[in-house]
């Protein structure tokens, strides 16, 4: 062969030519391995996919559509350039076209996710409304057209083309994680090879980084050896992609035929911490951050509490038969003892929030404070006064070690100086002993305080009767009354003044008693607060459909007493009439209000729902009410304890299936109490096994415990009605049998607190923060990175010219700019004025020079050239940077990145 000198553009010389051999000659299986690796991704996500759940679709059309795409972009892909431009104008007509049936493609999207949404939460309910049945199958047909044309563009390019895992994982992951977050089975064969192909691409990908970047075949020289370049082909990597499939398979194989064979099965106990784990990652969600990590530390093993008031974000409620509280009652005589620990008032984009701060500004606060008797008094004070007969009893309440934050308090409770206040809402001991809280109250419940106040013949009128302060028995209270009256002008002359009672009372018991007339002054004055702040109703379309439903009970209340507790008792008739008790009425849809959705569309909640829905419901009615939270013990858990000691107290052990929410009235004459909502539950025991419908009993359609009224006289407009009301209570609600798992209210799972909304605004300021952050420094990591390639790598009048031109930007810092264009001209003025400071005299110009003579001549730098170059920017870059101030020094470093 005849010998020549070949000098290439590197600067290598070869002489003579260059041959390879190999030993023998190998079959390449590059193309129809990646063939088969993105058949095996394509097949298997569309098949995964809709053995997941049952879309209703023109199966002929879609299978078609199918192996169309998979014939054309599998042939594009593996004839490789040539067919690119085919393929880009495909995935132009693919845009084109979907955009022309984006309103159809909605439709379908519409139609699958209420399919998906009802298998999901095994709900019968639509997420969305108002779809037109006929349009179904050809609306998701032409979504899954679309689906799958965009899915064979992706994965064949991507496969076979260009290896890479980004694009196919985005386009293929979501629509399987759609399911599996759910809770959906996805088919296990199909689901393997999911896996697989995405395991291959993965490995294709990076098993030989920079194979597919470009560039030209060749050969690199080490010493007297030549090497082929990675474009060679001589490539396995497709081949890797392959085994990793056939591994995948066969593992999965082997795994499934063991356990067949052997029979394995995992314990029970391992069985319920995964269905643990799995409960809390399916109901994990962002949109109620602090619960879901919550249950999530719950399920792993760490007690970390949070009481949530939005809601509707859990799919549903289960019970684990704990411990929450151990209570010791002395002089039980019998009824439901509820135990509040929260109090929410304003029911707002599904979720319960307190009164604002500046609502609890009004004067009638000081008054409490001043006077020694708060809202939370009221109703054991006029309890004595409609029944002196009824019973005080003592209460030590021990919460347990994850509810230790958490107090509780029972209603009617006596005030002996022993007790603090949370403005209008909870109470708790001044003083707890050893973690116990221990409270005097009077057991009179919610019926009996009803049946009362009508056989009082109070009949919701004002009995108005005038006192004298001086009369008073008590010096204290009678000096405490004339003030309070003096300071609110209510003295008429003398020391007398009016007081009117909702309910009638004897006066001479109430000059005994000045601390029942003293809570009545404050009652009175309290009352405007409570109209003017606990009646608030959303103003909306679905709150207004609600109140149409319910408007011929609603409209009932004339404001008289009988009316409004027959009012509450209807609305819980038709409430138990039209809903079911049920721990797992799925997720409330993000789209809907929890009220509407409940009462009118899903029909299914437990007292949670129930609550909520009553409190808005006696609102609409005019009945001030407000959603509160803690636990109930009835009549039935009290009789069946287990510990009764010799000084006549019981000790009973509250689970946590007796957590409870409820809703509380507030009732002229006798202040906030209890009123019970929620189906199954009766102050005798809890039956909350589900029932199409619940036996009546009286007047009221659907109640279990109804009010038949009627009127035998009414006089004038001034004088008192004479009525007869009769309350029949039902104890037993159904014929089911309470079960261990039976509740309702959800606390959580450790240390009680709810983030008020200023913390999670100030948390996300923070996100938003930490983000900037991130998004600053990744971009200074990334200018820098691409700078010092520029500096270090490529062809020497890339260098020169990235150089020079990073020199210009750290001099326009300091408004030098060459703005005539004659660089020798520019480079003397920078040596006059910074040369020994900014760099050593002389180098600026040397590296002008340089840099013309390499980008506008032949010439290449040498080594040393460059390296004067790099210590010059590098030297001018340092001074500016140490010679600025602090804030200058930031602009550098992080928004310029100039050093």
């Amino acid at each position: 062969m005849k010998r020549k000198n070949v000098q290439n553009k590197n600067g290598i010389t070869i002489s003579d030519s260059i041959v390879m051999s190999v030993k023998r000659k190998h079959a390449n299986y590059r193309k129809p391995f990646s063939a088969a690796i993105a058949l095996i991704g394509y097949v298997s996500i569309i098949m995964a996919f809709l053995g997941m759940f049952k879309f209703h679709y023109n199966s002929r059309a879609v299978a078609a559509a199918a192996v169309s795409f998979a014939v054309l972009y599998l042939a594009l892909a593996v004839i490789g350039r040539k067919a690119l431009w085919v393929y880009a104008g495909s995935a132009v007509l693919f845009v084109i076209s979907a955009y022309k049936k984006s309103a159809k493609i909605a439709m379908g999207f519409k139609f699958i996710y209420n399919i998906i949404y009802k298998d999901a939460y095994h709900s019968k309910i639509e997420y969305y409304n108002g779809l037109k049945d006929k349009l179904e199958v050809p609306a998701v047909t032409t979504l899954f057209f679309f689906y799958i044309w965009l899915l064979a563009i992706v994965i064949f390019f991507f496969t076979i083309c260009r290896p890479n895992p980004v694009l196919p994982l985005i386009t293929t992951f979501p629509v399987l994680e759609i399911g599996m977050y759910n809770g959906i089975k996805v088919p296990v064969f199909w689901g393997i090879l999911c896996i697989a192909f995405w395991l291959a691409l993965l490995a294709m990908s990076t098993i030989d980084v920079g194979e597919y970047s470009g560039g030209q075949s060749g050969f690199v020289r080490k010493n007297d050896l030549f090497f082929p370049k990675r474009h060679m082909k001589l490539k396995v990597t497709e081949r890797c992609g392959m085994f990793i499939v056939a591994c995948v398979v066969a593992i999965a194989g082997c795994s499934y035929a063991t356990l067949k064979l052997t029979h394995y099965k995992r314990s029970e106990k391992l069985d319920q911490k995964r269905r643990d784990i799995t409960e809390a990652m399916n109901d994990f969600s962002f949109d109620n951050l602090a619960e879901s990590l919550s249950n999530l530390g719950s399920a792993f093993g760490f007690d970390f509490e949070y009481e949530n008031y939005k809601l509707g974000t859990v799919d549903h409620v289960r019970y684990k038969n704990v411990t929450d509280l151990k209570l010791t009652i002395k002089n039980y005589s019998g009824g439901a003892i509820y135990l509040r620990s929260n109090v929410r008032s304003i029911y707002k984009n599904n979720e319960w929030f307190k009164l604002p701060a500046s609502a609890y500004n009004d004067k009638i606060f000081d008054d409490f404070d001043t006077y020694g008797i708060h809202p939370q008094d009221f109703s054991g004070q006029f309890i004595r006064l409609i029944d002196p007969s009824a019973v005080q009893a003592t209460v030590w309440i021990k919460p347990s070690t994850r509810k230790s934050k958490q107090i509780y308090a029972p209603y009617n409770t006596q005030n002996f100086g022993d007790i603090a206040y949370n403005s209008d809402l909870t109470i708790a001991p001044v003083e707890p002993q050893n973690g116990v809280s221990s409270y005097m109250f009077l057991q009179e419940g919610t019926e009996g305080i009803f049946q009362a106040l009508i056989n009082s013949q109070g009949g919701g009128a004002d009995h108005r009767e005038v006192y004298s302060a001086s009369e008073i028995r008590d010096p204290m209270w009678s000096k405490k009354i004339l003030s309070y009256c003096q300071e609110n002008n209510l003295i008429s002359y003398d020391d007398f003044f009016p007081v009117d009672f909702d309910i009638p009372a004897d006066k001479e018991y109430i000059d005994q008693h000045g601390d029942i007339l003293m809570t009545e002054l404050l009652h009175n004055s309290y009352k405007d607060f409570v109209y003017n702040n606990y009646l608030t109703v959303p103003d909306n379309p679905k709150m207004n459909e609600v109140r149409e439903a319910y408007k011929d009970i609603i409209s009932k209340n004339d404001g008289s007493l009988e009316r409004k507790i027959e009012v509450l008792y209807d609305i819980r008739g038709k409430m138990q009439q039209d809903c079911t008790y049920s721990l797992y009425p799925r997720k409330n849809p993000s789209n809907r209000d929890f009220v509407n959705y409940f009462l009118l569309e899903n029909q299914k909640g437990y007292c949670t729902h129930y609550a909520t829905a009553g409190v808005m419901l006696a609102k609409m009615a005019g009945i001030p009410a407000r959603y509160a939270t803690g636990y109930v013990v009835v009549q039935k858990d009290i009789e069946t304890a287990s510990k009764r000691n010799a000084d006549g107290t019981i000790e009973i052990d509250v689970k946590d299936n007796r957590s409870h929410a409820w809703a509380e009235v507030f009732i002229d004459g006798i202040g906030w109490i209890p009123f019970e909502f929620t189906a199954g539950y009766s102050s005798r025991e809890i039956n909350t096994e589900p029932t199409s419908a619940v036996t009546t009993t009286a007047k009221t359609t659907g109640a279990t415990t109804a009010v038949t009224t009627r009127t035998t006289a009414s006089n004038s407009s001034n004088s008192n009605n004479s009525t007869t009301t009769k309350i029949q209570t039902t104890s037993d609600q159904s014929n089911t049998v309470t079960t261990a798992g039976n509740g309702g209210f959800r606390h959580g799972n450790g240390k009680g607190f709810h983030i008020p909304n200023a913390v999670k605004d100030i948390f996300l300021v923070l996100l938003s923060i930490l983000a900037l952050i991130g998004f600053v420094l990744l971009r200074r990591y990334l200018i820098l990175r691409i700078r010092d390639r520029k500096f270090n790598s490529g062809k020497a009048e890339n260098k020169i010219r990235s150089m020079y031109s990073y020199a210009e930007k750290l001099l326009e810092t300091k408004k030098l700019k060459s703005d005539h264009g004659n660089y020798k001209t520019f480079a003397k003025e920078i040596e006059n004025g910074f040369a020994g400071i900014y760099f050593k005299k002389g180098n600026f110009e040397k590296l002008t020079d340089i840099a013309l003579r390499t980008c506008f001549g032949k010439g290449e730098p040498t080594e040393d050239e460059l390296k004067l170059c790099n210590d010059t920017i590098d030297s001018i870059s340092e001074t500016i940077f140490n010679r600025a101030d602090i804030w200058h020094k930031f602009i550098y470093k992080y928004i310029n990145v100039l050093r």
